[in-house]
């Protein structure tokens, strides 16, 4: 997944906003996708459950707040997120 550093008090706001947009444009849905797969795979194998099984447990309170379960469940939310948005792209180019 591409990351942007942008240093705050060397830029304005309106060449903060520009960054980001510039950033959306050019972020590949599909590399971003493959990106967060591997990084939950990781996880599944160091914890040895799901993806699912674990945002199930997450999401009621049951995995406590490790930074490795943060970062899970973040994943996880972007993971779904990115989803969306691809297959409302997809259909949107069908309507056309």
């Amino acid at each position: 997944m591409a990351k942007v550093t942008i240093k705050f008090h060397e830029t304005t706001k309106a060449q903060r906003r520009k960054i980001l947009r510039d950033a959306c444009r050019n972020i590949d849905v599909n590399q971003s996708l493959e990106s967060l797969v591997d990084e939950m795979r990781k996880l599944e194998e160091r914890y040895g459950m799901s993806t699912i099984e674990f945002y199930a447990r997450f999401s009621e309170g049951k995995m406590g707040d490790h930074r490795d379960f943060i970062r899970w469940a973040g994943a996880f939310q972007v993971y779904q997120d990115l989803l969306r948005a691809r297959f409302s792209l997809e259909e949107k180019k069908r309507a056309a």
